[in-house]
């Protein structure tokens, strides 16, 4: 049997896509095959039960993702081209490069979709960013969304944003550990031990993660209920007000730009 669904790359993103697809129940592992120059991702692939896929299982599959870095592209895509009209829907989830050049690089003709996940998709927790005006038929767009759906949410984008959209969630879960890290250093500041300051900030971030997501409240109506007026929080808060919108947007901005650069 060859297989349905092809990972070119098999890394922390495409063993999280893969897990979910399988998880799902959407593609059985005897119908995946991984594609990696690593031996010792082909092993991790071949331990999952998934087929380790050569260039000639490329034209039978329904669809390939491209899970490799974006300054490795151009060297894998000279082993995958040519891909026809009529061959596998590519899902590229690589930052920064177009569809329109993925296209050319795999011999001008394959059906390109851009699509943007991020970490938390290794458990199930991801959100993913679909190009909603990517030229190819709704069955496409539908067979994308439904491989990303298992491994989280997912919201349909123009292709235009996806430099935005990798800086506010496929870079975000480093930007949330980088707060987590300063949280933790000033939790020891003032007098914490590390042991403790290391759990207090972890599990509150955790909870009030859980409690956002149930509740589904909006962040600043949760904020306001724990922000009494004089109070502890709302000392706090004069501080991050100072200064946390302009340096959260300083990141997420550098992080775009950067996405540019890549596509350019």
């Amino acid at each position: 049997m060859q297989p349905r669904l092809i990972v070119v790359g098999f890394g922390n993103v495409g063993q999280a896509i893969v897990r979910g697809a399988i998880a799902s129940g959407l593609d059985a592992p005897s119908e995946i095959g991984a594609l990696d120059s690593d031996p010792a991702r082909c092993i991790e692939a071949q331990e999952l039960g998934i087929r380790v896929a050569t260039k000639a299982c490329l034209a039978d599959a329904e669809v390939i993702v491209l899970a490799v870095k974006p300054q490795s592209f151009i060297a894998a895509a000279e082993s995958l081209a040519p891909i026809g009209a009529d061959g596998p829907l590519v899902v590229s989830v690589m930052a920064g490069l177009r569809s329109a050049s993925i296209r050319q690089a795999l011999g001008g003709h394959a059906r390109v979709i851009r699509v943007m996940p991020n970490t938390p998709a290794a458990v199930r927790r991801g959100i993913t960013a679909i190009a909603n005006d990517s030229g190819l038929s709704a069955a496409d767009v539908e067979r994308a969304e439904q491989l990303f759906a298992s491994v989280g949410k997912t919201v349909r984008v123009p292709e235009h944003l996806f430099d935005a959209v990798t800086a506010a969630s496929g870079s975000g879960p480093a930007f949330v550990f980088r707060f987590l890290e300063a949280w933790m250093h000033a939790a020891e500041t003032i007098g914490l031990p590390p042991e403790a300051a290391e759990m207090l900030a972890r599990e509150t971030l955790i909870g009030s993660a859980v409690l956002l997501d149930d509740t589904r409240e909006r962040p600043e109506v949760l904020r306001a209920k724990v922000t009494s007026k004089g109070g502890t929080t709302a000392a706090g808060m004069v501080s991050l007000d100072a200064s946390l919108d302009a340096l959260v947007i300083s990141a997420l901005t550098a992080a775009r730009d950067r996405g540019a650069e890549l596509g350019r």
